[in-house]
């Protein structure tokens, strides 16, 4: 009777196994941050892989704006005191009639137009960001980002689906970049 049993939770152990090859599918990852300290700023190269899963390109596709939400920490590394928070929002749109891909940052206000996704997926792979710090004493820092679809920002009878379904869970995890700063 163990043996049967055992067998089972192999059995089921592969089957879940084979239901997650959909996750590398689509997805965002921080690659790489370049952190170069500027006058009470701080200018940041984030380097990411962004792909976006069959639902959300369908929603896309179908007029549906979709968010994405920069998250920046910076934190002091001697004592980890947050220093500074900052949150970055981009809006990918399609406009069907013209057939262009639209990316504009809330924050800056700036609107980009694109004839294929990729290309709108390859400006926010290679974002250049200036995070405004305000006098910072010399030390040791790190900078924690992630990068996520907001589902919050989804259209009202879209976002309890999303919440729940695997197709738009596109969440980076948290990542970490040491630098100093000099005198």
């Amino acid at each position: 009777m163990r043996f049967y049993a055992s067998l089972i939770s192999l059995a089921v152990l592969v089957v879940a196994g084979c239901g997650r090859q959909d996750a590398l599918d689509y997805g965002f990852v921080i690659r790489n941050v370049l952190i170069s300290p500027a006058y009470q700023s701080l200018n940041i190269r984030l380097q990411q892989n962004l792909e976006l899963s069959q639902q959300a390109r369908e929603a896309l596709e179908h007029g549906v704006t979709l968010s994405i939400r920069l998250e920046m920490e910076l934190r002091n590394d001697n004592n980890m005191i947050v220093a500074r928070r900052d949150v970055r929002h981009f809006y990918l749109r399609y406009l069907p009639l013209i057939e262009r891909y639209q990316l504009s940052e809330e924050e800056t206000g700036d609107l980009q137009s694109f004839s294929r996704l990729r290309h709108l997926l390859a400006v926010i792979d290679e974002l250049n960001v200036q995070l405004s710090t305000g006098p910072l004493p010399t030390g040791s820092y790190e900078l924690r980002t992630r990068i996520r679809l907001d589902e919050s920002r989804l259209p009202t009878p879209m976002q309890l689906p999303a919440w729940f379904s695997r197709q738009w869970q596109h969440d980076s995890e948290w990542s970490v970049w040491p630098f100093e700063i000099s005198a």
